[in-house]
């Protein structure tokens, strides 16, 4: 337990930088932020959201979803998280949260806000089974020195669609028009803007292709023809490289395409 508690104070450290030692006690707006940033967090299946404060390393609030993933009757701490992390993924996860910091220290003020970092990690249950924890996050607060204050965070349950039993890699996503950076290798820490695959709109119907809507659904929802939507299916299948669309939501979620 020892050798945890050290763990998590280098985490604390850590997370303290990207919060540039902020005090964490201004807790005003950015309820409005939250609102805003909750359509950004793609979410199925079970999951639960959560805040969490970096200059204090504490969650202020989890909502009640999180006994359907994780099975416990009251929401947990930073610290039960980093303890329950398999033991094979906690090194990667600390140096996934050096390079968040290292990410978000080279951003200008203005673009603290238009990001979301994914990555994913096995997560210990109350009944002490491992589930593929799917993480996102936004930043909700920060100042006029671009400090990352408050986060929102979703975990999703995503145990299901590993077949591989593989981790996906730490990935950034532009929001508001700003680039996206795919996998990227936190050995290096170079932040070369990724390629995008697909265009917006198939963005939206991969999306929604995730969320087992149907091509008739889609084109409910999007106002188009349901030929148009298949036409996109088809194109996305095509550039994604896969045959199937399990295969194509497994990868997905693996590549953080959505």
């Amino acid at each position: 337990m020892a050798k945890e508690i050290i763990k998590f104070d280098v985490m604390r450290k850590t997370w303290n930088k990207i919060s540039k030692f902020h005090d964490g006690l201004d807790g005003s707006n950015f309820e409005l932020e939250v609102y805003k940033k909750m359509f950004n967090l793609f979410h199925f299946g079970h999951y639960y959201y959560y805040i969490f404060n970096a200059a204090t390393a504490t969650i202020e609030w989890m909502s009640e979803e999180v006994k359907d993933v994780l099975g416990v009757s009251e929401p947990i701490t930073a610290e039960y998280i980093f303890e329950n992390i398999h033991p094979q993924d906690r090194k990667r996860f600390i140096e996934h949260e050096h390079a968040v910091t290292k990410f978000f220290e080279q951003l200008p003020p203005e673009k603290v806000l238009k990001y979301k970092v994914t990555y994913d990690y096995r997560l210990k249950d109350f009944f002490g089974n491992y589930k593929w924890i799917l993480q996102q996050v936004v930043t909700i607060q920060s100042d006029e020195n671009g400090a990352v204050i408050r986060t929102l965070g979703v975990h999703t349950d995503i145990s299901y669609l590993k077949r591989d039993n593989k981790p996906s890699g730490l990935s950034f996503l532009g929001l508001e028009g700003e680039p996206s950076y795919y996998n990227v290798a936190v050995d290096r820490l170079i932040f070369i803007p990724s390629d995008e695959i697909f265009t917006s709109r198939e963005k939206q119907i991969l999306e929604l292709v995730v969320l087992g809507k149907s091509s008739k659904e889609i084109s409910q929802k999007l106002h188009i023809s349901k030929y148009t939507v298949d036409t996109h299916r088809k194109n996305i299948l095509a550039k994604s490289g896969c045959e199937t669309v399990p295969e194509l939501i497994a990868k997905a979620i693996q590549e953080s395409w959505v």
